[in-house]
């Protein structure tokens, strides 16, 4: 009995200390709370398809597929309508919308933008963006981070560092719609002679 206490106040102990650092290092930034970064070219989750258009004239979002999605991207190497001084540094831009509204942001930025390596783009952009520098999860590939109703990945592509925003609630209506289409065209060609 004698070492039972003391072994049970140091497993305790040990226990608290671990998850100290665990639950500092989780983010529970809502999207409306992320700071309008320059970074981010003055588009942001939520953003309808007309107010990105205030911002990128140029763009041509897909009409809306049955399910409410439409989709677009751009270059500004390549479209000579974009102002290339105004996207300094990007290579291409996605957006993805749902229900006319943004809820996939992806930024990729080309080999002479500012933060050239992982090791300064997440820094750098988490303080841009208001976000917790420890929280992100590495992996060999990308940096993760979870936040309340946001998910951030950075990873490099093509020699430069890139950013996908995602609004998680949006995301998971999408595939819910894409789920329930392809069960319903499935019950429907079984349904046929």
């Amino acid at each position: 009995m004698y070492f039972k206490t003391p072994l049970a106040i140091i497993a305790m102990l040990l226990a608290c200390a671990l998850s100290a650092p665990a639950q500092a290092n989780k983010c529970a930034l809502k999207i409306a709370e992320l700071k309008q970064a320059p970074e981010l070219y003055g588009l942001r989750l939520g953003m309808t398809t007309d107010q990105a258009r205030a911002v990128v004239p140029a763009i041509q979002a897909s009409p809306r597929d049955d399910i409410g999605f439409a989709t677009t991207s751009f270059s500004p190497d390549f479209n000579p309508q974009i102002d290339k001084a105004a996207f300094a540094g990007v290579r291409t831009v996605s957006l993805e919308f749902l229900d006319g509204k943004l809820f996939t942001l992806w930024i990729g930025f080309n080999s002479s933008y500012k933060w050239k390596t992982l090791e300064e783009f997440v820094p750098g952009m988490s303080t841009a963006l208001g976000l917790p520098t420890g929280a992100w999860v590495v992996s060999s590939a990308k940096h993760t981070l979870e936040c309340a109703d946001v998910q951030l990945v950075a990873s490099m592509i093509a020699q430069g560092p890139s950013i996908r925003l995602t609004d998680k609630s949006a995301k998971e209506l999408w595939e819910q719609r894409r789920t329930e289409r392809e069960e319903k065209r499935t019950a429907e060609s079984e349904d046929e002679p």
